[in-house]
């Protein structure tokens, strides 16, 4: 053992050089460091003698080193292999990293190693020895690699390293434009949120069209391939677009396990770009969770952030704020996610998704009232008849075909879906009244649901909850607009609290169509009446509570000035208290500094100041850049989750019970397609094909794939085509 460690030492120390004209180039490279070439004698003498040049003593001292080697090792080693670079304490391959694929010259089994390439090469071991052995291995493995060796061929016959992405044979146009129609196939079946397994169907009706779409990438484990590539493409040029302009994000998520009963995490980011007049919501990925505790949650998130590009540094510079609904282990005030978020990224906005708010409102009004529940379990009672029997959903449809379709497709009426649903259910029993009645009246079972609808106290209850359910759901869906930022939702939100009292003082809509309806031919054979025993809801009673609760949830103002929307009713002159406003406004300066650690963007003092006077004076001069630039800002963040809900719309759809194999990654592949990616007629495969085959992946045309086995279609099949 001592005398193999002073071998190594030995080895450290001392090492034999010869002189190499050839050696004495010395290129630079970004982010990397090349040692300049020491002059040596023909002589053999201690490497330790020669001491480097002043500019690589320099470049030394600002390089990140393996955490096992010190400057004198780096220097070793990166003259023993001339292809050898440091990037951050990591190990690459300069020469593979300037080729990165071998083109039609890769053979089976022979592949470029992508951590060499982006240098990403790390030690292994507990120990100081241990991991300098293991550098120095996987420095040899990759030096004798047959992949790498075929890389130095192709540097030594290219006439510069510039050339040599031209060097690279590459496939004429014909095996070129075989694998586009293979990739706008897949495209297509995507799209439509077909079965992958559709396309063998797709590629032998073009086949016998005559069309050349090659004989290889024809079957579903291709066609999945091709997906994830063009998934991944997709996100890399839009996400690419965002950090490069360096745009401020806002983060939006939800939970669902509706996927093959596994538990997903659906991430959305919404962000502000120049080129964009409104905020634009982004699709990110859906994530299988394989925990739903907050810890869990949390690193999934910004895992799938690392994925897109969105890196740690980015991420405290740029995210701004986050969206979710009301779930503990996402909201939760001592350990959820957004606690971690601002723990790792402080200062960000934490926003409740104000429609699950609206529904929450609404529904500890119906809680708290008896009456209420009632009336709710009415609808239910109505829901599950038609739902459970198949017999009850013909005469349902027979008889009521838009109740059918409503209350059996949507569900249970004021239950935890947003109030449009409950209203569209509502509404539908209101103009299936008489209907209704008559079905029920003619079966013994349902005497009582008769009854319950021959009270006139009943259809004075559906009336006020359905215009109590047109004010929620004019509001939910506002809130769901894109253009629809913190200071329009607070207006939004005080104007439904104001139709709510207006109906406190007189009829709604629909409670004043009663009598005319008692009184006309479709309503003539209901008997009403009024029962004791079945008394209509406190009006006023359910309306003070609704309005209470919505402002106790939906509104920010509180008594203290440090609410969020004073800083941004800066932006706002519409807000300002102009009767005491005055130039300079040193209260709004005041509160500016604070604004800009929130929107982690600098406002100029002077142009707060133009803005200021420009709107005192009412002078129609432009609003100054920085202040636009603000005001998007403040618009990116999302006031709803609304679009988590439509994903999951879309996952239901790409998920269905034919399809229930599908992994959670595979969905996520063809939602980015569905969301990202342009229309088929207006998308382009060619650069999708390049990467691909830049990636390594074979052409449809490519001879080493094996072949699909062909159809047989047995005679029998096909005589009937040929009867005369």
């Amino acid at each position: 053992m001592l005398k193999r460690q002073s071998d190594i030492f030995s080895f450290l120390n001392v090492k034999k050089v010869k002189t190499d004209p050839e050696n004495k180039m010395n290129e630079n490279h970004c982010r990397a460091w090349k040692p300049t070439e020491p002059s040596f004698e023909s002589v053999e003498q201690p490497l330790i003698e020669a001491k480097p040049s002043c500019s690589s003593k320099e470049e030394m001292d600002n390089l990140v080193l393996p955490d096992c080697w010190n400057k004198k090792q780096a220097f070793l080693f990166t003259e023993q292999y001339k292809w050898l670079e440091i990037r951050e304490g990591r190990l690459g391959c300069k020469d593979c990293s300037t080729v990165q694929h071998l083109g039609t010259r890769a053979e089976k089994h022979v592949h470029v190693s992508k951590e060499w390439i982006a240098y990403l090469v790390t030690p292994n071991g507990s120990n100081k020895i241990t991991r300098q052995a293991s550098l120095r291995k996987k420095m040899r493995e990759h030096d004798v690699s047959k992949a790498h060796n075929k890389i130095q061929d192709l540097l030594k016959e290219s006439p510069s390293r510039d050339s040599v992405s031209n060097f690279v044979p590459k496939p004429n146009n014909k095996n070129i434009d075989a694998t586009v129609k293979v990739f706008n196939t897949v495209y297509s079946l995507v799209k439509c949120n077909r079965p992958l397994s559709d396309i063998e169907g797709a590629i032998e009706l073009q086949e016998e069209k005559g069309v050349n779409i090659g004989s290889r990438l024809h079957t579903r484990y291709s066609a999945t391939r091709i997906a994830e590539h063009i998934a991944k493409e997709i996100k890399m040029k839009r996400f690419k677009n965002i950090i490069e302009e360096n745009a401020k994000i806002c983060v939006v998520v939800d939970k669902t396990s509706a996927v093959s009963k596994k538990s997903a995490l659906v991430i959305y980011l919404q962000c502000a770009v120049q080129s964009a007049p409104s905020p634009v919501m982004l699709f990110v990925a859906l994530k299988e969770l394989a925990s739903t505790m907050a810890e869990c949650i949390f690193n999934t998130l910004l895992s799938a952030l690392n994925d897109c590009g969105f890196h740690n540094e980015y991420l405290k510079a740029n995210l701004i704020a986050f969206c979710s609904d009301g779930a503990d282990t996402v909201l939760g005030r001592r350990s959820g996610v957004a606690v971690k978020l601002l723990e790792n990224f402080p200062k960000i906005v934490i926003w409740h998704c104000l429609n699950h708010l609206l529904q929450l409102s609404l529904d500890d009004s119906i809680s708290e009232i008896e009456r209420v529940n009632h009336f709710k379990m009415f609808l239910d009672k109505t829901y599950s008849i038609y739902h459970q029997s198949n017999k009850n959903q013909t005469e349902l449809e027979a008889i009521a075909k838009e109740l059918e379709l409503e209350i059996i497709k949507i569900g249970r009426v004021l239950g935890p879906r947003w109030a449009a649903c409950s209203l569209q259910v509502a509404t539908a029993v209101w103009r299936s009244y008489p209907e209704l009645y008559r079905n029920f009246s003619h079966s013994s079972s349902y005497s009582s649901l008769a009854k319950r609808l021959a009270n006139i106290s009943f259809l004075q209850d559906l009336s006020l909850m359905i215009d109590i359910l047109e004010e929620f759901s004019l509001l939910s869906t506002a809130l769901q607009s894109g253009s629809t930022n913190i200071q329009k939702a607070q207006k939004l939100v005080k104007r439904t609290i104001r139709a709510l009292e207006n109906l406190k003082i007189c009829s709604g809509k629909y409670e004043s169509q009663i009598e005319d309806m008692i009184k006309s031919d479709k309503f003539k054979d209901i008997p009403f009446n009024k029962n004791s025993k079945l008394n209509t809801l406190p009006r006023n009673m359910l309306l003070e509570h609704i309005i209470q609760h919505m402002n106790l949830r939906l509104l920010l103002e509180r008594s203290n000035d440090e609410s969020i929307l004073s800083y941004f009713d800066l932006l706002e002159p519409s807000a300002w208290p102009h009767e005491e406003l005055t130039s300079p406004w040193i209260a709004g300066e005041r509160k500016l500094s604070h604004l800009n650690e929130i929107l982690k963007y600098e406002i100029d003092l002077n142009d707060f100041r133009d803005f200021v006077d420009n709107n005192v004076k009412s002078n129609n001069a432009p609003i100054p850049v920085t202040i636009q630039k603000a005001k998007k800002i403040v618009n990116s963040i999302a006031v709803s989750s609304s679009e988590a809900e439509r994903g999951f719309g879309l996952m239901n759809i790409i998920c269905t019970r034919v399809r229930s194999s599908l992994k959670v990654d595979h969905i996520s592949d063809f939602m980015t397609i569905n969301f990202l990616g342009k229309e088929s007629a207006d998308w382009d495969a060619t650069p999708f094909v390049k990467s691909w085959l830049n990636c390594n992946h074979r052409l449809a045309t490519d001879t080493r794939v094996r072949k699909k086995s062909t159809k047989i279609f047995y005679e029998n099949r096909l005589a009937l085509w040929n009867l005369q």
